[in-house]
């Protein structure tokens, strides 16, 4: 018989827990859906619009049922790669993480378009006033938030070109906050540099960053005061563009965000027609004068708008 010590039992329960945890996030209730009703799951911020796109399309058909239901940020994709949601409407995308049980599960990739833009909370670069930084390209401010970049790492703003002097003070959201997770992308997944510190939320982040000359932000648009102000990004090519409105709708702002709508595919790569048809009602003039309602979202322009429906039509 073989014994086993405190230790070793110890592990054998965290692996047993672990197993059901993951077996509770990700597996729980398989049930097939009814293939008569399609369930759109909707963040928490989006869920008010989900309902009104919902009904509003519903009215233009008969022959399927469509319905929005709540849920959190995460428990979106939970939902979906179970199946318990037909589609998702996020104000971020799956991390790489969330796609390996997705792939598992569903057995495709993930798939979404854009359907809106998230203008009020897309993110924006902050400094103090008394910083003469003029600008700032996405490759920089990778360089200057992760570590790993393969081109260098900067701690200094010298390496700026800036006649600031001292290293750089980098001001970090956590990491799983939905922010953290959206610049993740930007950043390609590197892990955060050293250098800096974190703090609890925005208004800590801006608190501080008044406090600090040699610090940098990344928050919401709309937050500059008399001791900090917003910088434009820069393609690296001689245009910069501000977080307005007008280059969020054109493509030119890096550091949008967006509201995605998540279309399971089958493993053939195909999207069913119902999943298809909400979309391109979400994508038409009349859907995007919806999504116009709402304060916290704003319509694509039309060419991005085309070129979500392109997207799509891969799919088909």
């Amino acid at each position: 018989m073989m014994i086993f010590n405190s230790k070793v039992r110890m592990q054998i329960i965290t692996y047993k827990a672990n197993r059901a945890m993951s077996s509770m996030i990700y597996t729980a209730d398989l049930t097939p859906q009814d293939p008569a009703v399609c369930t759109l799951g909707a963040c928490e911020h989006s869920s008010d619009l989900a309902s009104h796109l919902v009904t509003a399309f519903s009215t233009r058909q008969n022959s399927t049922r469509y319905l929005s239901t709540p849920q959190g940020q995460d428990a979106v994709f939970a939902y979906l790669m179970t199946t318990r949601s037909a589609m998702a409407l996020t104000e971020r995308e799956m991390t790489p993480f969330e796609s390996v049980p997705y792939r598992k599960l569903l057995n495709s990739q993930p798939f979404s378009i854009r359907v809106a833009i998230c203008a009020p909370v897309s993110a924006c670069v902050y400094v103090h006033r008394a910083n003469p930084l003029a600008h700032i390209t996405l490759q920089q401010l990778s360089q200057v938030f992760s570590r790993g970049n393969l081109t260098g790492d900067y701690s200094t703003w010298a390496q700026l070109d800036t006649t600031t002097t001292g290293g750089i003070h980098p001001l970090r959201l956590p990491d799983i906050a939905p922010f953290s997770v959206f610049l993740q992308q930007h950043f390609e997944q590197r892990q955060p540099g050293w250098n800096g510190e974190y703090v609890r939320d925005t208004d800590a982040l801006i608190e501080r960053l008044a406090a600090l000359p040699t610090a940098i932000g990344i928050a919401e648009v709309g937050r500059e005061h008399p001791q900090i102000r917003a910088v434009p990004i820069s393609d690296g090519q001689g245009q910069v563009y501000n977080a307005s409105l007008k280059n969020m709708q054109s493509g030119h702002y890096p550091l949008t965000r967006y509201l995605h709508l998540y279309l399971p595919r089958n493993p053939q790569g195909e999207i069913s027609p119902p999943l298809v048809e909400f979309a391109e009602f979400v994508l038409s003039a009349e859907g995007q004068k919806l999504i116009n309602t709402r304060t916290r979202y704003a319509s694509l322009s039309d060419e991005m708008a085309r070129s979500q429906s392109r997207l799509m039509a891969h799919c088909l």
